[in-house]
């Protein structure tokens, strides 16, 4: 069998999308000598250099379409590739190019812009609903990162139930809890001091981070030793306002971090902090509890499903339980160790080598029968 997968996020730092995709790679890298499978990767110019760094992925056949433009992209340069490659499949992330050779699976991380469009500027609510609407309807098969997408997918989408399965992400085995000297150098070239505070993500409404800085506001007033606070990740839409009022609040604002820096930025936190209301999965607390740290997160959505009893859930929503659970997972110490003992073992229960045999599995059980 031969899967041609849409690399178009990767190298744009486009957050959870990217991260997924480097990880589904590493773990199809893995596999696939045991599988006998061909994988070829489309990319930008952009993707192809970050290819270039990682090793494993030699395995794969890289196709470098020059820089990235959303519409030849999506128009025509996938499909011309598709009909001279003639692939068994084609893996893309929400959307499908308009005319598809080959069979083809859509990974849907989330139905935020369908179940909150609210949280979206109106144009790209608007053009995520077509498009993912389009893929879903056209794809033999989907791939739901939880069981709450799929249910999501299920309201939206009733027709694609049968053909929608689950395939969880995974963490890579640079998550874990012993730190090296390496760490310390991580941690200086971000220009982060120790004790901190810790959120990771693109920062936008429905990440619910206003809410993270009153609490946190609310502990230094008390007179608590609260540590700094530290965000990694770019600014969405709608952001400015925010991250104009963290910054004056003292909050180190990171921007963009790059995915090798993760472990340790984690690894040497106090806590880390994930009260977004709106998940399809939640890849960031599940990293942080590899990596043995202290992990709260909002009960909403995805995030119970995906953080077990290994972190501390919370009604992100209300400001005083949000504040009192913030105020356990900093300054309770028995909590503190139980979940720095919890958070590796739940964690170890995600592999990238398990989510990229069970997406090859479902490929596979959704292929023809032989005639």
């Amino acid at each position: 069998m031969h899967v041609i997968i849409n690399g178009s996020d990767l190298g744009r730092q486009r957050g959870g999308n990217e991260s997924y995709l480097v990880g589904l790679l590493d773990g199809l890298a893995a596999v696939i000598e045991q599988t006998g499978i061909r994988i070829s990767l489309i990319v930008a110019s952009e993707g192809a250099r970050l290819a270039a760094t990682r090793a494993a992925w030699h395995r794969f056949v890289a196709i470098n379409i020059g820089p990235y433009r959303r519409l030849p992209y999506l128009a025509w340069q996938q499909t011309g590739i598709l009909r001279d490659l003639r692939p068994d499949w084609l893996v893309s992330t929400f959307f499908l190019p308009p005319v598809i050779p080959c069979r083809a699976a859509v990974l849907v991380h989330d139905l935020s812009f369908r179940a909150h469009p609210d949280y979206f500027p109106g144009s790209i609510a608007a053009y995520m609903r077509l498009l993912t609407g389009l893929a879903i309807r056209r794809a033999e098969a989907v791939v739901a990162l939880s069981e709450f997408t799929r249910q999501e997918i299920q309201r939206f989408y009733p027709a694609a139930s049968e053909k929608t399965a689950v395939v969880y992400p995974g963490v890579g085995g640079d998550f874990h809890p012993q730190g090296n000297p390496e760490d310390a150098r991580v941690l200086a070239t971000l220009g982060v001091e120790r004790p901190y505070l810790l959120a990771v993500g693109n920062i936008h409404p429905r990440k619910n981070l206003d809410r993270l800085l009153d609490a946190w506001d609310w502990l230094r007033r008390s007179g608590k030793p609260v540590p700094r606070m530290v965000w990694a990740g770019l600014g969405r839409w709608e952001s400015s306002d925010l991250l104009t009022v963290a910054r004056a609040s003292g909050v180190q604002l990171l921007g963009f971090v790059e995915q090798a820096f993760l472990p340790a930025l984690y690894r040497q936190s106090e806590a880390f902090v994930y009260p977004s209301l709106y998940e399809g999965f939640g890849l960031p607390p599940l990293e942080a509890m590899a990596c043995g740290t202290p992990t709260l997160v909002s009960d909403a959505t995805s995030l119970p499903e995906a953080v077990g009893d290994a972190a501390v859930l919370v009604d992100a929503s209300n400001l005083d339980t949000f504040t009192q659970g913030l105020a356990r997972v900093l300054f309770d110490p028995d909590l503190r160790d139980a979940l720095r003992l919890r958070g590796p073992v739940h964690a170890a229960r995600f592999r990238w080598e398990r989510t990229a045999q069970q997406l090859l599995e479902t490929l596979g059980e959704s292929s023809p029968s032989p005639r």
